[in-house]
């Protein structure tokens, strides 16, 4: 037990001269008196070991056997033979003048890298106050510097009803998928204001930026960086294909009667159409009490494809295009994508005819995301999955009243988790 105290307080056992434990309801209490040792004043230089007086500092050490922690150390007071200066002698616990450890201190910006932890939730676990995590938190923030990268992610995050912008736009470094800046806003005024206060220079030194098929993205990068390539990510492309593909199943809902074997098919088995192919086990074999008999997914395909013919001709598409999305040789990729395309345009459905006018009007910057960077395809995956933390954060603190705030606790979780290190 002893052992485990010392090494709680960080002190080793010869350091020590008295220490005296003692337990309540609330706290888990510690006397503590060190060895005298020679000291050098911080005057003239004089090593001394005359003691002027001892005074009882209190420490708060954070939790200790799920009890509050307080260290009450018989703090020496030095005094030098020499220039007669008063000091106090060395102790690794606390900064001077501090009533918090230097333990609680660096727990508090290792707890803040979850985003799982709120600040009221750090302040319980340390038992400290929330405003002093907060504080602590913000006064020893690493300096974020905005430097822009060969390959820069862009992407906004929803920010919820509490702030007058509904949206941030997050930006991230492709290649060590840390984040660059989140600004307040998604607007052109907002992406000038905060671009046309980097040097050109800087900005040219973007090569390519990837993004989703939101047109202030294009006109961003149209103004503000007109060297750089930029790419639709291909996640964002599938996800227009399967949204119009479950949309027009969904659609068909309204054709059948509840009770009917089709409008079962379309509602708890349309996952085999809209999941990629190589994906599902086709054989897997279940009872289904609806058609009275043993089935495979395979089956329920086939059965999906009587409903509607669209729906056989959509799957096709998709499958097509998924396939299309894994080719990696450059000469032929532009010669395949117009085939696709022209399936998509000239097809009499009008729900297919829209996607495929979309996939023309983007067919520049969807090529362009076949482009690999050391090592790996250009893509807005890594920014995705940083949007999920902010996400969090946002959702575990019931919200954010301060963008600044949130921007600050956002980069420090992205770029400084443990994940991240």
């Amino acid at each position: 037990m002893f052992q485990s105290i010392t090494e709680f307080l960080n002190l080793k056992d010869d350091e020590i001269l008295t220490i005296v434990t003692n337990t309540t309801n609330e706290s888990y209490n510690i006397e503590l008196t060190l060895k005298p040792k020679p000291h050098s004043c911080p005057n003239c230089g004089f090593v001394t070991s005359k003691i002027k007086s001892y005074y009882l500092r209190t420490i708060n050490h954070g939790i200790f056997l799920s009890r509050k922690c307080v260290v009450y150390y018989n703090q020496r007071r030095y005094i030098c033979k020499i220039c007669n200066t008063s000091f106090t002698e060395d102790f690794s616990l606390a900064a001077k003048n501090q009533k918090k450890s230097l333990a609680s201190h660096l727990a508090i910006m290792e707890l803040a890298k979850d985003p799982k932890h709120t600040f009221k939730n750090i302040a319980q676990i340390l038992n400290l106050s929330t405003s002093t995590v907060i504080d602590h938190f913000y006064k020893n923030l690493p300096v974020f510097k905005t430097t822009l990268p060969e390959v820069l992610c862009i992407d906004e995050v929803y920010l919820g009803r509490k702030f007058s912008r509904k949206y941030a736009t997050h930006i991230l470094d492709f290649k060590p998928n840390k984040t660059v800046e989140i600004i307040y806003g998604r607007t052109k005024g907002v992406f000038l204001s905060y671009f046309q206060k980097i040097p050109k220079s800087e900005r040219d030194k973007v090569l390519f930026i990837c993004s989703d098929m939101f047109i202030g993205f294009k006109q961003l990068q149209l103004t503000q960086f007109p060297k750089a390539k930029l790419c639709v990510d291909s996640f964002h492309v599938i996800m227009l294909i399967n949204d119009m593909f479950n949309n027009y199943l969904k659609s068909l809902l309204k054709k059948y009667h509840d009770s009917s074997v089709e409008y079962y098919l379309l509602k708890h088995k349309r996952f085999v159409l809209l999941k990629n192919q190589s994906k599902i086990d086709w054989f897997k074999d279940e009872y289904v009490r609806k058609l009275g008999y043993h089935t495979k997914p395979l089956k329920y395909r086939e059965l999906l494809f009587n409903v509607d013919p669209i729906i056989k001709d959509i799957y096709y598409l998709k499958e097509d295009y998924l396939s299309f999305n894994r080719l990696r040789d450059p000469r032929v990729i532009p010669e395949r994508f117009d085939l696709i395309v022209n399936k998509f345009c000239s097809h009499h459905c009008k729900e297919i005819k829209r996607v495929g006018r979309t996939l023309l009007k983007w067919k520049v910057e969807i090529i362009n995301s076949f482009v690999w960077f050391n090592g790996k395809r250009i893509s807005n995956g890594p920014i995705e999955s940083r949007n999920n933390t902010i996400k969090l954060l946002i959702r575990n603190a019931a919200g954010y009243n301060n963008f600044e705030h949130l921007r600050l606790r956002s980069i420090y979780c992205v770029n400084f988790s443990k994940k991240e290190r």
